[in-house]
């Protein structure tokens, strides 16, 4: 995780995006650290930190930085000139951790924003942020199929804030979000998928982590909370909001080292 020490709107990239509306430096502080806290000390779950720098203030969004699985990571190609800066800050810590096995995307890859692991395969978004070609990369380097969604809904510029892997036969997500193609495709390939209505997805309750049995999310949206305990997953709610000022959420704050 990265602190929102400079976090603030210094540009608009997305639709959530908007200068004249930043966020409350000590609501987000106090949102983070209490996401911080629920790792940590209500989970028990290790968190690394990467320092923050100023200039970049998406840096906070740790999740797009790469995709890492088994100890390998592709970094990411932002398509951005705004967010590029933070890939080698990102790769310098990683090393620092003791991760040597780092790719550079060759072309647009947005990390765990646009890419999530589901059991052996990878679910991985294009349309806005990535590029469909980077699937190709994914899958040579990791060495697992590619299941490529296409999104069409510029809101959720990257497939994590409108589709959540809860464990590995099950996926919530909002159908809007995504082309028919791309719908019919996660039916077949998902055992149990849960959908998700568009004032649950705007409520960004799909941006979530979850190790199999808990899901951690914006505790904006009661209903879609409930449907995840009726799918039988425990569930923590907690304030995010002001980071949807920029466009994220839980799940943006957080990058999974495995």
């Amino acid at each position: 995780m990265c602190p929102p020490d400079y976090f603030d709107i210094e540009y608009e990239i997305n639709p959530w995006m908007h200068t004249n509306d930043q966020p409350a430096d000590e609501t987000a502080h106090e949102q983070w650290q209490k996401l911080h806290d629920i790792y940590t000390k209500q989970l028990g779950w290790q968190v690394e930190l990467i320092d923050p720098v100023k200039g970049l203030p998406d840096m906070v969004f740790a999740t797009d930085c790469c995709l890492m699985i088994d100890g390998k990571a592709m970094l990411s190609s932002f398509r951005y000139p705004e967010r590029q800066g933070e890939t080698a800050h990102f790769a310098e810590r990683l090393e620092d951790l003791g991760y040597t096995s780092l790719k550079h995307a060759d072309n647009f890859f947005e990390g765990g924003g646009d890419t999530l692991k589901f059991g052996d395969k990878i679910i991985a978004g294009y349309g806005f942020r990535s590029d469909i070609k980077a699937h190709h990369e994914l899958a040579e380097f990791f060495n697992r199929e590619v299941l490529s969604l296409k999104i069409v809904d510029s809101r959720f510029y990257h497939l994590d804030t409108a589709l959540a892997v809860l464990s590995d036969d099950t996926v919530a997500y909002f159908p809007g979000a995504i082309d028919e193609a791309s719908r019919q495709l996660l039916k077949s390939a998902v055992p149990n998928l849960i959908e998700s209505t568009e004032d649950e997805a705007i409520g960004f309750g799909l941006n979530a982590v979850s190790d199999g049995k808990t899901a951690i999310t914006s505790n904006e949206s009661d209903s879609l909370l409930q449907k995840y305990r009726a799918a039988g997953f425990d569930v923590i709610g907690t304030p995010i909001l002001e980071f949807r000022k920029s466009g994220g959420g839980v799940k943006c704050l957080t990058l999974e080292l495995q």
